[in-house]
């Protein structure tokens, strides 16, 4: 068993009413996968969430179909071990009510799957992939969706859609149907941002935007490896790096204005 070490820090919100006067969905997905969506999800949580909003993370995977989990990249069976974690997935699997339950942590509420769910192997079907959905509240609801068929048909439920892509022109290419499926929920009317990650000095920025057709594309840099590997040793989120959230911060800052 990896002894690695959570140490907890207080957090300011995980006590506040539970508000929700307006909500907004926010949809994030990827142009293929491994393209760091839930990297770029996560961090766009404790985003909004500095700025003062009530903020639900959903994680929307395929268990069959993944080889880790966010619940475990980040502890939280060490950051719940003195209180009980809903798991979502599974209320909704045993037909149980599951809209509204909180999993407060950083001040987010946050709603993922859990190793009981892969170990049983079962995926949710399009009825309860909309419960899941359905089960989010807050004013600002983020939704991490696994680059999918059966997960995009959700998408142009969102109210905003992020779309993350990794500059490798091999990457892009192969993923060429899936790139004019997620043009097309665009141009149905739904308010999109483009996110290439991982973007670095022998990236052509000017390809790129060429080849997305878009030329207000949000540029995050490429991180060295080791801050990820570091960040999983000491139970982080990525956003708990300051290395990351100093420059994050300031991308995310400039392009909401």
């Amino acid at each position: 068993m990896l002894e690695r070490t959570f140490i907890r820090m207080q957090d300011s919100k995980e006590n506040d009413e539970w508000k929700n006067p307006q909500q907004l969905n926010i949809g994030v997905t990827g142009l293929g996968q491994s393209v760091g969506t839930t990297f770029v999800a996560t961090s766009l949580a404790f985003y909004f969430v500095g700025m003062g909003n009530s903020v639900t993370f959903t994680q929307c995977l395929t268990p069959s179909r993944c080889n880790s989990l966010l619940y475990d990249a980040t502890a939280m069976d060490q950051r719940f071990s003195n209180r009980q974690f809903h798991d979502v997935y599974r209320l909704i699997l045993e037909n149980k009510p599951a809209r509204g339950k909180k999993n407060m942590e950083k001040g987010i509420n946050w709603i993922l799957p859990t190793p009981w769910i892969l170990e049983q192997g079962k995926d949710l079907d399009g009825v309860q992939q909309a419960r899941l959905i359905q089960s989010a509240k807050g004013e600002i609801c983020i939704f991490d969706f696994a680059a999918e068929q059966s997960w995009d048909s959700h998408l142009p439920d969102m109210d905003k859609l992020i779309i993350v892509a990794d500059p490798m022109p091999s990457k892009l290419i192969r993923h060429k149907e899936r790139f004019q499926r997620l043009k097309t929920i665009e141009l149905s009317g739904i308010a999109a941002d483009w996110v290439v990650n991982r973007s670095n000095s022998g990236v052509s920025r000017r390809q790129i935007a060429a080849y997305l057709k878009n030329r207000k594309l949000l540029w995050i840099p490429q991180f060295a490896p080791e801050l990820f590997y570091a960040d999983e040793f000491a139970c982080r989120f990525s956003w708990e790096n300051k290395e990351i959230k100093s420059k994050l911060l300031d991308i995310f800052t400039k392009f909401s204005q």
